[in-house]
């Protein structure tokens, strides 16, 4: 009961702290986002006024208009001032006024049509207006801003009319609107994504900036005035409330939790001490049990009862900490008995990664001598004597061409029989670095590319030219991983190959060939992956199949095998949890050797 109290407690403390706290803070995002959509709805308001200034700008101080509102060009009109420059300025009013505001052309678009007008009368109700924005002295070259119309709100700009390089005197003005129409407003939306509503200014406006947060939506307004400074519209936002939606339900969400994990912890604490109480005896025999089944004696019972039963099993416990420690002792002495075919072990695959090693520094060693056998100097003389035929000196720079070629041949051999040294020098490296690494803990087991490791072991073989054995790795070997300890099964892999390459020289194959495959099946319902190392050598019979991997048994003459290698590799499988095996179908007809491994997870 006392349990479910605090928990209890704890959870409306958690609820009251998420909705005084967590809360408020997703309304003030929401309240900043709507503060944000109003100020990207006034820019945009603001951005039509600056381009209708723009537009105004370039037609107010120009030498044509200058000409024409002082009569000197007539024709300015017909070739300038027509119904199709309000579409293609994207304009809705254009008017020109002459000095002292006399009017002299004007054309509106209102309901899709094009209607000439003699006076902003037609459009503004307002003499104060219109002659702000039809009369400019030195002081206000200049009017833009909002304006009431008869057909709607509306943005205007008015410009001085100059000539070119802004020089005066005035000679009148140059005015452009555009309604602040639907369709305008539409536009707006879906540029700034952004709910726009522009409402007519009364006297309950506030001149301020408004926030307001109702149910679904934050209401965001802004008053704007006209070009007198006069209170006109009001623009208004409307930001949906999805902060505070999405908080709303992580509030939720986060006391649902905190009632399962509270739920859970209750039921777990529950558990646990009736464990602990009603059932020590039960925990006891359990681990006896235990103990018989596994032969883990490193586990404890770990009981820290202070009652007859708690002093019990830390008797017990004793126990098997000493019992523990003598077959440990026992074990370490095996090691160190082991320690001696561990270090023939290691020279064995050490001597089979230095066998191409040696090949190959041989090789580089003959490349070198190859310049001796050239003529390349006389040869050179010979081209250089004037008394020479053509056709001798042909042959001479034919001898060279040749003699370079030879030599960036045999350089490419050399290179690539440096790189199987250099391969084989790192092989040799790891197996020492991993000798010395691993040589008191068990080798780590990993995730194994079996691709990567017979690619790396196949570069045991050593080179030959001519070619006499070839070896094949089967597709889709890339498809299977296990789970071992990668020098290890390094080793074991180029132990089997280099057996099958010695196995072909021996019997005199003139066609020689090693396959490697892989396949995955279930053994005890347990995934494995088979590999499998193939080869038309010499073969072996069945009373030799029974004893291959017997420590000591060799095939080879004593001055060529120490009798380690096979033997070395059924331990290291094994170590990995897999299987070795092989088989023959008698002497002459080659021999297979397949490695079982488990395999990795997904693998």
């Amino acid at each position: 009961m006392t349990l479910v109290i605090l928990i209890s407690a704890f959870m409306a403390v958690s609820y009251t702290v998420l909705q005084l706290v967590i809360a408020p803070a997703f309304d003030d995002l929401d309240i900043a986002a709507a503060r944000s959509d109003l100020h990207r709805a006034e820019s945009a308001l603001r951005n039509d006024i600056e381009n209708l200034e723009a537009i105004t700008a370039d037609w107010g101080p120009w030498d044509d208009m200058y000409a024409y509102t002082t009569g000197q060009y007539p024709g300015f009109e017909s070739s300038n001032l027509n119904r199709p420059t309000l579409a293609n300025l994207g304009l809705d009013l254009l008017v020109v006024y002459a000095a002292e505001g006399r009017f002299l052309w004007g054309h509106y678009r209102a309901d899709q049509k094009s209607v000439s007008m003699n006076t902003l009368n037609a459009l503004i109700p307002n003499d104060t207006d219109i002659a702000a924005l039809a009369v400019h002295d030195e002081n206000s070259y200049r009017t833009a801003g909002y304006v009431r119309t008869v057909h709607g709100p509306m943005i205007i700009s008015s410009r001085a009319i100059l000539r070119s390089d802004e020089t005066g005197p005035i000679e009148g003005a140059v005015v452009m609107g555009q309604f602040l129409n639907e369709a305008h407003l539409a536009k707006h939306r879906e540029r700034t994504d952004v709910d726009i509503v522009l409402q007519p200014a009364d006297a309950s406006t506030a001149p301020i900036e408004t926030i307001e947060l109702q149910a679904e939506v934050v209401s965001a307004r802004k008053p704007l005035p006209d070009i007198a400074g006069r209170p006109f519209l009001v623009l208004q936002t409307n930001t949906p409330r999805e902060i505070s939606s999405l908080g709303t339900h992580t509030i939720n969400v986060t006391m649902l939790f905190l009632f399962i994990a509270g739920a859970l912890a209750a039921g777990f604490m529950w558990f646990t001490l009736r464990h602990n109480i009603l059932r020590p005896i039960g925990k006891l025999s359990a681990y006896i049990a235990d103990i018989r089944s596994s032969g883990d004696l490193s586990r404890k019972l770990s009981m820290h009862h202070h009652d007859e039963i708690g002093v019990l099993g830390k008797q017990f416990d004793t126990l098997v900490t000493e019992v523990h420690n003598a077959r440990q002792a026992l074990l370490d002495q095996s090691f160190k008995a082991g320690k001696a075919d561990t270090a023939a072990e290691v020279l064995h695959n050490i001597r089979n990664a230095m066998t191409p090693m040696i090949n190959g520094i041989d090789r580089v060693r003959k490349s070198f001598n190859v310049t001796k056998n050239l003529r390349i100097a006389e040869s050179t003389k010979q081209i250089a004597d004037p008394n020479c035929p053509p056709e001798r000196k042909q042959k001479f720079l034919d001898y060279i061409v040749a003699s370079f070629e030879h030599i960036e041949n045999t350089g490419n051999d050399a290179m690539a029989d440096l790189e199987i040294v250099a391969s084989q020098a790192k092989q040799v490296e790891g197996i020492l670095s991993d000798q010395e690494r691993f040589a008191t803990v068990a080798p780590v087991v990993e995730n194994v590319m079996v691709d990567d490791v017979l690619g790396e072991a196949a570069n045991i073989i050593p080179r030959e030219n001519p070619k006499t054995v070839e070896l094949t790795m089967a597709g889709g070997l890339e498809k299977f991983r296990v789970r071992a300890h990668r020098i290890g099964l390094l080793q074991v892999m180029g132990n089997l190959i280099l057996n099958a390459y010695e196995s072909i020289k021996r019997a005199g194959m003139p066609a020689g060939q090693i396959s490697l495959t892989a396949c995955s099946e279930m053994v005890d319902d347990t995934a494995m992956i088979r590999v499998i190392v193939r080869d038309n050598g010499g073969g072996f019979n069945k009373e030799t199949e029974s004893v291959i991997f017997r420590r000591g048994f060799t095939s080879k003459s004593e001055s060529e095998f120490t009798g380690l290698g096979l033997h070395w590799c059924a331990n290291a499988v094994a170590s990995m949890g897999g299987k070795i095996s092989a088989s023959s179908e008698g002497e002459g007809c080659g021999a297979e050797f397949h490695v079982l491994l488990p395999a990795a997870q997904g693998g």
